[in-house]
């Protein structure tokens, strides 16, 4: 699996810049680790959605590279619940797409004051953007309940790019999230693609009810996307179909190496006793034929998961349900006998 920024757009004014920014290890680690439990489908620690932007002025940051780790405090602002996202997902990518519109109307928080009180674009005139930065949250992250490093940095150092008074910022950035191995889905209206890549998943697949306050003068309808986690390891002369399945936690392990998958102990043995050849008195028959040997493809199951609700008005309970529905990912499978397996992140 591979993610590359494909493109950051900055226009200032009229002036249109483009750029590549650097995926830190974080966002290559939260891939990994939203694939794992679904108990954790609303934790901030396995977002993936890049809607906040983070901005700093002047003094620029040394040495970066894709080990190093940045707190959002590390910078100066955050723009706040501006990000207008889109995703499209098909059968061996996604791409996500951010747009930030940047001005006197944004809601911006200075995390020197960690306040928003009197915080206008209009304060940062004349100051120099030396680097510009995404994450999934926007909290000052020092407290460790919420500590979640920056995903992504652009360093502006040596690029002229300043707050001017009357020149609109608006910011937008690509992302496109590949895999090599073969989608398979019995639903592909519903699943169209490698929902495990997806930071935004897919549209809910079950509907949650309506829930009103007593007298029916409020209300409020939950809704959550459907995201998906690693079920099972399987084997397969077949691509759509599962052979010999180990399901994670029970038949098999599955180890969280940074920004790797570790599987041990895979046995691709005979399927059945083979024949091997035949010899001079051996005739065809009915009760004769030749058999498979080892299996083709290794397969990986993901279910589909979402947040249930139900209850009242002011105690509304949510369940984390096996929406029902699952897909294949398969690869093809070389190694005869035990063997380990990985799935690795990278950078595009």
């Amino acid at each position: 699996m591979k993610i590359k920024n494909e493109l950051i757009t900055i226009k200032i004014g009229k002036k249109i810049y483009e750029f590549n920014n650097l995926i830190l290890n974080e966002y290559l680690k939260r891939f990994v680790i939203a694939q794992l439990d679904p108990s954790q489908i609303k934790s901030n620690l396995i977002k993936r959605q890049l809607c906040y932007c983070l901005l700093k002025f002047d003094t620029p940051f040394q040495g970066l590279n894709s080990n190093t780790t940045l707190k959002n405090t590390d910078f100066d602002v955050c723009i706040l619940f501006e990000a207008v996202p889109s995703q499209f997902i098909n059968e061996n990518s996604v791409i996500v797409q951010y747009f930030f519109e940047i001005d006197e109307k944004s809601t911006i928080l200075d995390y020197k004051k960690y306040s928003t009180q009197g915080v206008h674009l209009r304060n940062y005139y004349g100051k120099k953007i030396t680097a510009i930065g995404f994450n999934s949250i926007w909290i000052d992250d020092t407290d460790l309940t919420w500590k979640v490093p920056v995903c992504a940095v652009l360093d502006t150092t040596n690029y002229n790019l300043y707050i001017q008074k009357d020149q609109g910022l608006s910011i937008t950035r690509r992302d496109v999230i590949t895999t090599d191995a073969e989608f398979y889905s019995g639903n592909k209206k519903l699943i169209p693609g490698p929902i495990h890549l997806a930071p935004f998943g897919i549209p809910q697949i079950i509907n949650n009810p309506t829930i009103y306050n007593e007298d029916k003068t409020a209300y409020v309808t939950p809704y959550y996307n459907g995201f998906a986690f690693l079920h099972s390891i399987g084997l397969s002369s077949y691509k759509d179909y599962i052979d010999k399945e180990f399901v994670i936690g029970q038949d098999i392990q599955v180890y969280n190496n940074e920004n790797e998958l570790d599987f041990s102990k895979i046995e691709n043995y005979l399927t059945e006793k083979a024949i091997i050849g035949v010899g001079n008195n051996i005739y065809p028959s009915l009760s004769l034929y030749p058999t498979k040997t080892t299996y083709k493809y290794l397969i990986l199951k993901y279910k589909v998961w979402q947040v249930v609700t139900s209850g009242t008005y002011g105690d509304i309970t949510e369940e984390i349900v096996d929406t029902g529905y699952y897909y294949y990912m398969a690869l093809p499978l070389t190694k005869i006998g035990k063997f380990n397996f990985k799935i690795k992140y990278e950078r595009g």
